[in-house]
């Protein structure tokens, strides 16, 4: 309801010509009596919203006879909030609660958008949002787009695409250790030459190019044990 009617602190006409302040209070609603230039606080806006909701419940307690959800019962709040009891009351909507044809209340709210004689696209908005509340859907425009489960076809590629990466990464991880194990005997046999490198470029730089050497054998024996898997 604070969405679609917002809150004005300032007595304004509503499209259906009727004085209104905070959160669609209107006289009819009862106290205050809403007159123009009459100005409120925040505060009283919110004191007013809760005083005219405790008016709508029991209105529509009164109204419906037959078990009603919490989400089906706040959407006739709503819409009496909006429409006036009296028009709730004497309505085709309520007959078809009362009939126990819930199926058909959606399209009984959706007839409910005009405003001073022309269809407004708030109060379709707010239909809509109503209906959609009624039939305990969620509202279509707070919902992520794009959101996939795991169940589609779309997240069962990237899961497939995302263990094939790790397989691979485990793949080369285990081709480096391998290459690794047969290229440190070379180096190790090779201890001259590396100890006159480090005197000659110092132990960081020999350090690092020994594990340059060691990731590019590993590079190497990984992709040579695909292309063997391939031509096999």
């Amino acid at each position: 309801i604070q969405e679609f009617e917002g809150m004005r602190l300032t007595a304004y006409l509503c499209p259906a010509k009727v004085w209104t302040i905070g959160y669609g209070h209107t006289s009819a609603a009862g106290a205050p009596t809403v007159t123009p230039g009459m100005k409120i606080t925040r505060a009283k806006a919110t004191e007013i919203l809760k005083s005219d909701l405790a008016v709508f419940e029991r209105g529509v307690g009164n109204l419906v006879k037959v078990d009603l959800s919490q989400n089906q019962f706040d959407v006739l709040v709503s819409f009496a909030f909006n429409c006036g009891l009296g028009a709730l009351g004497k309505s085709t909507l309520l007959k078809r609660v009362n009939a126990g044809r819930f199926d058909a209340v959606p399209a009984e709210l959706m007839k409910w958008t005009k405003g001073g004689g022309k269809v407004l696209p708030g109060l379709v908005r707010r239909r809509r949002a109503e209906a959609e509340m009624w039939r305990g859907l969620p509202n279509p425009e707070s919902e992520e787009e794009g959101r996939t489960s795991p169940d589609t076809p779309e997240a069962s590629k990237k899961i497939t695409k995302s263990k094939e990466a790790n397989a691979a990464v485990v793949a080369g991880g285990a081709g480096a250790v391998a290459a690794a194990q047969q290229v440190i005997p070379v180096l190790q046999q090779a201890n001259g030459v590396v100890s006159g490198l480090s005197e000659a470029l110092g132990k960081p730089a020999v350090i690092a190019f020994i594990v340059i050497v060691v990731a590019a054998a590993g590079i190497w024996y990984w992709r040579k044990q695909r292309l063997d898997e391939e031509a096999s």
